[in-house]
């Protein structure tokens, strides 16, 4: 159709004029005649410019009515390419302009203040809305970004970004059943009738790349059915190659976050990783850490009903932990002063306990010896309060796992960060990789107490901001494959 649209540029209004003059509800030829790119020109005129854009220059200016066999030849390949282009990147394409517009507005913003001087703390806060904002209209591996830069580099972003974008929570839309059904059918081969004798239809969650049903099999056990959306992994990719782009130009020193979190994600994409990374989790918890398995509950699959873009796993009976713990606040709060101290120190000692079962858990799987590996998302939103008091951990997608040096420089480092030992923390900081412009080793403790440590620095440090402004360091090389980690620690730092 491309290619017929080139040749015929002369005749687009015609067209355009008799396809419009066609019904909906007609068929056959009339249904042909509204096929014609009369009805659809601009979107493969954006093809046409796209194509232009990655590097088909034509000898001749578009839209001439004589054509020569060599204008003819170089204006085929630059419609074929262009509509390419557009039958699979359209939507990737719009939402990288989304993000990279609502990037340069926030620029602008920055600029603009320079011309005021307006107070910086005003900028960061409006800025922080706008990005808020952004991040929220295209959910999916923005979201993920915004987490994982918000947690892992705090020092980093202003002070207000980090507050809005860290609490952000990967949510989505749910698809409509048919698009679920059609994969599940596809995946598992057969109705969904016969694989299940009941299948809610709308979702208990979804996010960015799939969402989850509850069903009952044919045996009557209560399971969670974990559906991947048609195309999510181009999207996703995408939008991370976008939040790259801005990064190299706005804080290179974040890129190896995001490159260590798109290979990672990329497991994502295949759920019999996934659900051989969880049995693996929850069959080492139980045969090494037995009194710790008790506490904690990992859902096991079901290997019969699962697939690369189906995942079904044991139901488990409870809510999230941050839900848990938004409740007891809110009840709290309501309660008079005597009542809400007491409640208050439950919800205290309940999110401590929470959390020192979680660092046990995640603690185990990290440092045991001939661990299968650890998940390296344990937000809030991954922890469960099981009816029976038990903490369930769910979402083993993004995992990690260390060889056994990795293992001992990383056990090395929070050694000396635990004892205070300033001279060990910078020999293991320079066994993982890092480095910086001047190699301070005072900026190189902050950067592990910051990251994989506590929250407030003791001693007198500059934060990482502070070194970049006063004394011109800068980091140069981040430890890629610590990375994962140090967001485990500062997610549970969170949740403490």
């Amino acid at each position: 159709v491309a290619i017929w649209a080139a040749r015929r540029a002369p005749a687009v209004q015609q067209q355009r004029n008799a396809s419009l003059r066609c019904s909906c509800g007609q068929r056959g030829a009339a249904e042909q005649s509204c096929s014609i790119p009369g009805a659809r020109m601009r979107p493969w005129l954006a093809a046409l410019v796209l194509a232009r854009c990655i590097g088909l220059r034509p000898q001749t200016r578009f839209g001439s009515a004589n054509y020569g066999d060599d204008d003819w030849r170089f204006r085929k390949r630059y419609a074929v390419l262009g509509a390419a282009a557009a039958a699979t990147s359209v939507r990737p394409v719009r939402r990288g302009a989304r993000f990279q517009a609502g990037m340069l507005r926030i620029g602008g913003a920055y600029a603009v203040r320079y011309v005021t001087r307006a107070p910086m703390e005003d900028v960061h806060e409006a800025t922080a809305v706008r990005m808020e904002r952004l991040v929220r209209d295209l959910r999916g591996a923005y979201v993920k970004s915004a987490q994982l830069i918000s947690t892992a580099f705090p020092e980093l972003l202003p002070a207000p970004w980090v507050s809005r974008l860290e609490v952000l929570v990967d949510d989505a839309p749910a698809r409509p059943w048919r698009v679920t059904k059609r994969v599940l059918e596809r995946e598992l081969g057969r109705p969904v009738e016969e694989s299940f004798r009941h299948f809610e239809l709308e979702p208990v969650g979804a996010a960015s790349i799939g969402q989850v049903h509850r069903a009952t099999t044919l045996d009557n056990r209560t399971v969670a059915v974990k559906v991947m959306y048609p195309g999510g992994r181009q999207l996703v990719l995408s939008d991370l190659s976008n939040v790259r782009r801005v990064l190299r130009i706005v804080k290179p020193a974040l890129l190896p976050a995001v490159d260590e979190f798109r290979m990672r994600v990329k497991g994502e994409f295949d759920y019999r990783k996934e659900a051989a990374q969880m049995d693996a989790c929850g069959r080492y918890l139980r045969s090494k850490r037995p009194r710790l398995a008790r506490r904690i509950a990992v859902p096991a699959s079901l290997p019969e009903l699962s697939s690369q873009k189906v995942l079904t796993m044991a139901w488990l009976n409870g809510r999230s932990l941050r839900s848990d713990l938004e409740e007891q606040a809110h009840a709290a709060q309501r309660s008079n002063a005597l009542v809400k101290g007491w409640r208050l120190w439950r919800l205290q000692r309940r999110a401590v306990v929470s959390l020192k079962r979680v660092a046990a858990a995640q603690g185990a799987l990290i440092f045991g010896e001939d661990s299968p590996g650890f998940s390296a998302d344990p937000h809030p939103g991954n922890v469960m309060v099981l009816e029976d008091g038990r903490l369930g951990l769910i979402d083993y997608g993004c995992s990690c796992s260390y060889n056994d040096q990795e293992v001992a420089v990383l056990a090395d480092l929070y050694h000396h960060l635990h004892h205070n030992n300033r001279g060990g923390v910078v020999d293991a900081v320079k066994a993982m990789g890092f480095s910086s412009k001047r190699m301070d080793e005072d900026y190189m403790c902050t950067f592990a107490t910051q990251l994989f440590d506590r929250n407030i620095v003791d001693g007198g440090l500059l934060s990482l901001n502070d070194f970049e402004r006063q004394r011109g360091e800068k980091v140069r090389k981040i430890p890629r494959k610590y990375m994962l980690t140090c967001r485990v620690s500062l997610l549970l730092r969170g949740l403490g």
